[in-house]
């Protein structure tokens, strides 16, 4: 059974994720790639677009791209980041290990919503992430 990581942890994180070019000002934080004079590409993850923090902001190695998308939607922040860009820094792999990394916390978040998981689903969760029932309802 395949999952959607990047659908349920968007959905748990209660944020949202852009990748139309006309969606660009609704995201609190762009991620996107400039050329340099003399013809490197940077990664920029940024809250300012206009006035980017070189220190902050600019990336030589696209790693840090998706490590810096995911703390910002960690923190509730919604991003742009354009679909090229998000398939070259495996940002789906980030989601589907976000998503072990918060099973539990998941599961006990969407358990009974049925729209989020079909019973289905959450059974194969449970099992494929070894959650047991008591683990579940511990805190």
């Amino acid at each position: 059974m395949e999952l959607n990581f990047k659908k349920i942890v968007l959905e748990y994180l209660d944020t949202s994720m852009y990748h139309d070019m006309n969606d660009f000002e609704k995201a609190d934080v762009k991620a996107y790639t400039e050329s340099t004079a003399d013809g490197y590409e940077l990664f920029i993850v940024t809250f300012d677009d206009q006035h980017p923090s070189i220190n902050e902001d600019v990336h030589y190695y696209d790693s840090d791209v998706a490590e810096q998308v995911m703390e910002h939607l960690d923190q509730g922040y919604s991003v742009y980041i354009d679909e090229y860009l998000y398939d070259d820094v495996y940002l789906d792999d980030s989601f589907e290990e976000y998503f072990s990394s918060n099973v539990e916390n998941i599961i006990r978040f969407f358990d009974g919503n049925p729209e989020s998981f079909t019973k289905e689903e959450l059974a194969f969760v449970k099992s494929e992430y070894g959650v047991d029932e008591d683990e579940e309802t511990e805190e």
